[in-house]
């Protein structure tokens, strides 16, 4: 009787042990084609909440998501630093203001939020936060005009987009989530991306069924095979224009684009892309969120 108990016992244990491991291996699946952590960066403005609903429209309540504030006052004065101890109270009372909004905002959903004040300017923030690799993506929203011109020439949003230490989701001004139907990815034509920097389009496409419509400019012959990119639904168009911002401005704005996919390069196309000239016109045209990925 004894020898039969535990036959029974070591069987429902080993029935147990496969049904953890099968459902270990289903979440590292589903880790790796959503998102687990977004960063939602603020200062507590009107265009930071509207991205971090934005963000919460978008991918629900199925990820982690961590309210960031960084604070900082260049000062070394025994006077000066208590306004470093006023600034982390600030800090810390905007932050438990913004969660507390997010959560009026998305009444019908359990958000699993996280709040954090950072103590020095928002790229420190971001690169202290990279180093945690359960971080994949920030959200942050953009200033100034619109559009293209605001996301690559507003002070923080233009130095933490081309630093790229993780993928940044930009949001203008007012956008409001309506899908990632229609994605531009414009492209030199030649560099070769790795599937670890191409990773958040990826899982863009599989939650949203996306259609990517990669795009290059000024480019007569492309040495890079875009099958390579394994996206699935896409299509590849190449269009001979000096002008690289017009030419993929209206590029988006002939496809109804939802979003701009970027790898912010230090190279001669990115420079042209994003050269000054861009017209306030033309962008606000195309105003759209921009995702400008890492490069690994």
């Amino acid at each position: 009787m004894l020898f039969s108990t535990l036959s029974f016992n070591l069987c429902q244990m080993n029935i147990l042990m496969e049904t953890l491991t099968k459902t270990a291996a289903m979440t590292i699946e589903k880790s790796e084609d959503n998102f687990n952590t977004i960063i939602l960066l603020t200062d507590f403005s009107k265009d930071a909440r509207n991205a971090m609903s934005y963000a919460v429209d978008a991918f629900g309540s199925d990820v982690n998501y961590k309210i960031i504030n960084a604070y900082y006052a260049r000062t070394s004065s025994a006077t000066l630093l208590d306004i470093n101890d006023i600034l982390a109270k600030e800090s810390k009372q905007g932050l438990e203001k913004d969660e507390a909004w997010l959560r009026k905002e998305h009444p019908g959903l359990f958000l699993k939020l996280e709040s954090k004040s950072v103590f020095g300017t928002p790229v420190d923030a971001i690169k202290g936060l990279a180093k945690d690799k359960c971080n994949d993506l920030l959200v942050m929203g953009t200033k100034g005009s619109s559009g293209i011109d605001s996301v690559l020439f507003g002070s923080v949003a233009s130095t933490i987009i081309k630093t790229t230490v993780i993928p940044v989701l930009a949001v203008p001004p007012k956008f409001k989530f309506d899908g990632f139907s229609e994605l531009v990815f414009a492209s030199d034509g030649h560099t070769n991306y790795k599937q670890a920097t191409l990773s958040p389009v990826k899982k863009i496409q599989k939650m949203f069924n996306s259609h990517v419509n990669i795009v290059t400019v000024g480019v007569a012959e492309s040495d890079f095979d875009f099958n390579e990119l394994e996206l699935d639904n896409m299509n590849h168009s190449t269009i001979e224009d000096n002008n690289i911002a017009e030419s993929v401005t209206n590029y988006c704005f002939s496809k109804n684009a939802d979003l701009l996919v970027l790898v912010p390069q230090h190279n001669n196309f990115f420079s042209r892309l994003f050269h000054k000239s861009i017209s306030l016109e033309l962008v606000q045209q195309a105003q759209m969120p921009i995702l400008a990925l890492e490069v690994k």
